[in-house]
């Protein structure tokens, strides 16, 4: 996959106006797939910092998916369709048509499962051009175990640059531009040559004026 620049988004309140991962824990509560009683323990050992991001997917998919994956596919295709793609902002949409004009690569990359970051991929036309968190599946069961660590912080360094690697790119050359509403995507947005602050967090507004980086808002 040779591409001259290649820009990558972040999905969760950038290309999106909300969070795939609350519309998913809301909808799974609402649908009684997930009783809520466990999403408050792991929203409190989360807090404790018992838990990271990704063990706290891990331990819900094992409520959400205790049919098995084939069975619990319908849902997350659902969830996909009816509450996460509407969400997508126009400006992100055109953000991404900008760069395939410029014949620039795409990717996704985001601390949500793939289960949730498939789908939005597909719809933008990017096929596989996503990195996510992965959850491990045995014998079609979720084991509550994630597949490599979780796409979050440092985490999504360590995709972008396997993903470099596999496709004979130079990292950290390969991150032509970043998106990001979020702080924590700091060790991404250092790498990126052109990293951009999307829908900033108070802390990364401060970050992005204190050096120099484009703010833009996506609506």
């Amino acid at each position: 996959m040779p591409m001259t620049k290649t820009a990558f988004f972040d999905l969760d309140y950038t290309l999106l106006n909300s969070s795939s991962s609350v519309i998913y824990v809301k909808e799974s509560v609402k649908q009684g797939f997930l009783p809520l009683w466990v999403v408050g323990l792991v929203a409190l050992k989360y807090k404790l910092r018992g838990l990271d991001f990704g063990q706290g997917h891990a331990q819900l998919i094992t409520y959400v998916g205790r049919r098995g994956r084939v069975a619990t596919a319908p849902f997350f295709e659902r969830l996909a369709a009816e509450k996460v793609l509407p969400r997508l902002t126009p400006a992100g949409r055109a953000k991404i048509e900008w760069h395939q004009q410029q014949g620039h690569g795409v990717m996704l990359v985001s601390a949500s499962i793939e289960e949730l970051v498939r789908p939005v991929a597909l719809h933008l036309d990017l096929g596989q051009n996503y990195l996510c968190t992965h959850l491990v599946v045995e014998a079609d069961r979720y084991t509550g175990q994630l597949d490599g660590p979780v796409c979050h912080g440092s985490g999504k360094v360590h995709w972008v640059k396997q993903w470099a690697v596999q496709n004979g790119l130079d990292f950290p050359q390969a991150v032509g531009y970043f998106y990001s509403d979020s702080a924590s995507d700091l060790p991404l947005l250092e790498l990126a040559a052109q990293p951009v602050a999307v829908n900033p967090s108070r802390r990364l507004a401060k970050i992005a004026q204190a050096r120099g980086w484009p703010i833009e808002r996506f609506y």
